[in-house]
C-alpha cells in the first residue's frame, strides 16, 4: 500500500509569493513526510501554488524526486481530479490530506468519493494571526460548498 500526502493549494500574494495559509500547508506536509520518508507528497494547485508548496518542501528538506507537482486546479474538486491519476499512476491508494481545518470536511468527502482513503491532518494555526472575521467567513463558505457537494450542485455553473 504505497501512501501520499496531498497539499491542497492555498492563495497566493499578488506579487507571486505564497500566502500565509499555502506556507502553513507546505511545511506541515514536509513534517509529515519527515516521519514517513518514502511517502510521495503532491503538491496541487493552479497559478504557482504547487509550484510554491514544491518549493517550500523541499527548502524543508523533502526531495525532489520524492515531490509531484499538479498545477491546474483552481478549485478543490480539481484538487482532486487532477490528482488522481498521478497518485494511480504510482500506486497509491491512500492520502493524508493537507489543508485548513475549516476545508478539511469537503476536502475529504470528494477524496473519498474519488475512491481515495484518505485521512485528514490540519495545520496549526497560530492564534496571534489569526483573524477572527475572515475566518468566520472561511467557515461560513465551506458549510455551503459542503452542503452544495453533498447535494451534488457544486461546479455545476463553473465549466
Amino acid at each position: 500500500m504505497a501512501q501520499a500526502i496531498l497539499i491542497l493549494g492555498a492563495a497566493m500574494r499578488p506579487d507571486g509569493t505564497p500566502g500565509p495559509a499555502l506556507v502553513r500547508r507546505a511545511r506541515h506536509g514536509a513534517a509529515l513526510w519527515q516521519a514517513r520518508p518514502g511517502a510521495l507528497i503532491v503538491a496541487s494547485g493552479a497559478g504557482g501554488e504547487a509550484a510554491a508548496i514544491a518549493a517550500l518542501c523541499r527548502d524543508a528538506g523533502v526531495p525532489a524526486e520524492r515531490i509531484v507537482e499538479e498545477p491546474a486546479a483552481r478549485r478543490t474538486a480539481e484538487n482532486i481530479r487532477h490528482a488522481l491519476p498521478l497518485l494511480q499512476a504510482r500506486g497509491v491508494d491512500e492520502v493524508i490530506l493537507v489543508t485548513d481545518d475549516y476545508h478539511m470536511p469537503r476536502a475529504r468527502l470528494l477524496a473519498r468519493r474519488a475512491g481515495l482513503r484518505a485521512t485528514a491532518s490540519v495545520p496549526p494555526r497560530d492564534p496571534a494571526r489569526s483573524r477572527p472575521h475572515r475566518r468566520l467567513r472561511m467557515i461560513l463558505r465551506e458549510a455551503a460548498a459542503y452542503l452544495a457537494t453533498l447535494l451534488g450542485l457544486s461546479g455545476r455553473h463553473r465549466p
